[in-house]
């Protein structure tokens, strides 16, 4: 019965699926399959709460618990995360471990989860969780929030809504809200004296702005914007023009992306930033180690607060190699409203993992003490509004230099989500729109016009293939 109980997955919607059948509506295969012996290191025994004869209460019961973070980068920040809750019970043995924040991370999860190797906890982001959740692998939250009257880590905004529900329940707990912001190194407007640009410019200051400081410096080159190189960053400069790729950002049924303003934005980020205008560093000068704003030779680049690191540390400031920088909101395109994407990423509970066990320790982790913590290792934005303003802007203003923190907020208040379906946001971009439209845009050997079409019939075909399988 017990063995039954580990390798079936209960789905009030759907009925029973095995841990194999669940691989294979993930629509990973082999590749997935291969991937199944990334599996969960068991964690380290834990302590005997075994009381002395005679004792007043008995000892809580020893548990272990194991949290997968979303990257070696993130690692260290749920391990002290880790270590602080067990410095406040005795009885709990948490270990983090990491799977690399690349494509295939949700792949690793689904094939780590087939073959009974999966964490008790998972980090994913607002797009990832929905095939674990439709397939019954991990726990709905609602009535623990209900119970506990816990909602602190929920700010209250449609896309973290988006983000972490599904099908009427409550499956994602935020770890942090994020957004991205046009981030711009000080030093090469100073030296080419070009004005800052404001909360306030468009897209059209925008692009001249990076043509005025893409130049040639005492023979180094340097350039205006480091561009994206991914549909997942570009979907900022796609949705400002207030056009979509799909015909719903939740659950869609139709492609979109042969639009005539997605196809001109597209052909503009995608290929002309590179060739035409030239006013990007191509992927090849960047994996030369060259090119990119943190190596002093990009004006502007668009990102988000994980990047701080990787242009202000304090022993950067000792060698004399960080980057004075601030950062803008996104530049006016089309669309009045200015959206900026918005999303949330956080912890999963699996359903094979002791439940309350789990869910107290992410109460912990997500919560005020919890979130200062992983804030101040990771630099990343908290789950809670009135913590960002009391807390993490003062911080990041202090240990990066930034003062245009207040920008970050008002993006996450435009905030739109990317896509929520049944197929992981991963899946859609390694099966058709990278290898048939941006690997193609970004080497110069097509146009827009040419290959949004095909991305268009290519992800016609997955949403098609999936409205199919699910009756």
């Amino acid at each position: 019965q017990q063995e039954e109980t580990m390798n079936e997955i209960s789905n009030p919607n759907k009925g029973v699926y095995s841990r194999r059948t669940f691989l294979k509506f993930a629509g990973t295969g082999a590749a997935a399959l291969a991937l199944a012996a990334c599996a969960v290191p068991a964690a380290p025994a834990a302590p005997s709460t075994a009381g002395a004869a005679g004792s007043a209460a008995p000892a809580a019961e020893a548990v272990k618990l194991a949290v997968m973070a979303f990257g070696q980068i993130d690692q260290p920040a749920y391990q002290a995360l880790a270590d602080a809750y067990m410095a406040q019970n005795s009885n709990v043995t948490m270990e983090a471990v990491f799977l690399p924040n690349d494509e295939n991370y949700y792949a690793a999860l689904q094939a780590q989860f087939a073959g009974g190797s999966n964490p008790d906890m998972a980090s994913m982001q607002g797009w990832g969780f929905q095939i674990f959740a439709d397939n019954g692998a991990i726990v709905g939250v609602n009535s623990l929030r209900e119970r506990d009257g816990f909602d602190y880590a929920w700010a209250d905004n449609q896309a973290i809504r988006d983000y972490t529900e599904r099908g009427g329940d409550t499956y994602l707990i935020p770890m942090q809200v994020a957004t991205m912001l046009m981030f711009y190194a000080k030093k090469l407007f100073d030296e080419a004296g070009v004005a800052y640009p404001t909360d306030d410019w468009t897209y059209d200051q925008f692009v001249e702005t990076a043509q005025k400081l893409t130049k040639e410096v005492d023979g180094k080159k340097q350039w205006g914007y480091q561009a994206n190189g991914n549909w997942f960053r570009d979907i900022h400069w796609i949705r400002g023009t207030g056009k979509q790729e799909f015909d719903s950002l939740i659950d869609p049924k139709t492609s979109a992306f042969a639009q005539p303003e997605i196809v001109d934005i597209v052909q503009q980020i995608a290929s002309d930033f590179y060739h035409t205008l030239a006013i990007s560093p191509k992927p090849a000068d960047l994996d030369s180690g060259a090119g990119g704003i943190n190596a002093g030779q990009s004006a502007m680049k668009y990102e988000g607060p994980w990047w701080f690191p990787q242009m202000v540390t304090e022993k950067m400031r000792e060698e004399g190699t960080a980057i004075d920088f601030d950062v803008v909101l996104m530049p006016q395109q089309q669309d009045a409203n200015r959206p900026h994407r918005g999303w949330a990423e956080g912890l999963v509970i699996f359903n094979t993992a002791p439940v309350d066990a789990a869910w107290e320790s992410v109460k912990f982790m997500s919560g005020e003490e919890g979130q200062k913590i992983f804030s101040t290792v990771t630099g990343r934005i908290p789950n809670n509004v009135a913590l960002v303003e009391s807390f993490w802007a003062p911080m990041v203003q202090e240990q990066y230099g930034l003062t245009n923190t207040g920008a970050f907020l008002k993006a996450f208040d435009k905030g739109e989500i990317d896509i929520v379906s049944g197929l992981p946001r991963t899946q859609y971009w390694n099966e058709v729109i990278k290898p048939v439209g941006w690997d193609p845009l970004i080497a110069g050997t097509t146009t827009a016009a040419d290959v949004m079409p095909q991305v268009d019939a290519g992800v016609q075909k997955l949403f098609d293939d999936f409205w199919a399988s699910q009756g």
